[in-house]
């Protein structure tokens, strides 16, 4: 923290007569003798020194002496804003957020390649820790998990209520790719819901269940109003909660 003082040029001065000198003054309390020259004509002057001064001079409540206070980095902010403005009034300053994003572009990509590639697991946590803070986790289950919407937390709380042990949305791996599916049963049953109005999720389930398929069991469960989007995947869905109860009580095994 850097402090500005009220009537700071007497104070130093006070200080520098009491030493004898400026230089005196500047082995006594240990602060280069140049410094307290910028301070008499008011420069900023650290915390700490100014401790150092006004404790030098007797005043131990140096609060009251406080007229403004800087962060640390204040000269950098400043710095920053400067070389900002330079770069504006020359003209180069979009042409340089250009080259800047791209460069931090090519690296991001470099980043996704590499940890896909050499430490798949560890990316798709990392990615989806990401996508969980912003994904509007907004319903709270019987067993006390947030879910992203009302027709999983009904889902969730069928299971709770017969006493089924689920997991929400873990992390799995088909063949050689990763998913997180809704739910996953005794490790062998996934359950996905969805409200979506169309086709293209349809598809989108369909192309994942062919992945999902060699090694688990995979129902769809929808509101029976949406079969006509569903209908592809006639031998997964599952037509609204009432048969999904029905159907959850036989994954006791």
């Amino acid at each position: 923290m850097y402090l500005k003082l009220n009537n700071q040029k007497q104070l130093i001065n006070k200080a520098v007569k009491k030493a004898g000198s400026s230089r005196k003054l500047a082995l006594q309390i240990n602060v280069p003798s140049s410094s307290i020259d910028r301070y008499l004509v008011g420069g900023f002057i650290p915390d700490e020194r100014v401790s150092k001064l006004l404790g030098f001079i007797g005043i131990k409540n140096i609060e009251k002496y406080i007229t403004n206070k800087l962060e640390d980095n204040f000269r950098q902010k400043s710095g920053g804003l400067n070389c900002v403005k330079a770069k504006k009034e020359k003209g180069t300053f979009e042409r340089d957020m250009k080259k800047l994003q791209d460069i931090q572009s090519r690296k991001l990509k470099k980043w996704h390649h590499y940890m896909k590639t050499n430490k798949p697991e560890e990316y798709y946590k990392l990615q989806y820790n990401r996508f969980k803070k912003i994904g509007g986790y907004n319903y709270k289950t019987k067993k006390g998990e947030l879910v992203r919407n009302l027709f999983e937390k009904k889902v969730a709380d069928i299971f709770f209520n017969l006493g089924l042990d689920y997991q929400y949305e873990p992390l799995i791996k088909s063949g050689d790719k990763y998913f997180f599916p809704d739910f996953l049963i005794n490790e062998k049953i996934i359950i996905e819901c969805t409200m979506w109005r169309g086709e293209v999720k349809s598809y989108k389930l369909k192309d994942k269940i062919s992945y999902l398929e060699p090694k688990y069991k995979v129902f769809v469960v929808i509101p029976k109003g949406l079969y006509r989007y569903y209908r592809i995947l006639d031998n997964h869905l599952i037509l609204g909660l009432d048969e999904f109860a029905s159907v959850a009580q036989t994954f006791f095994s």
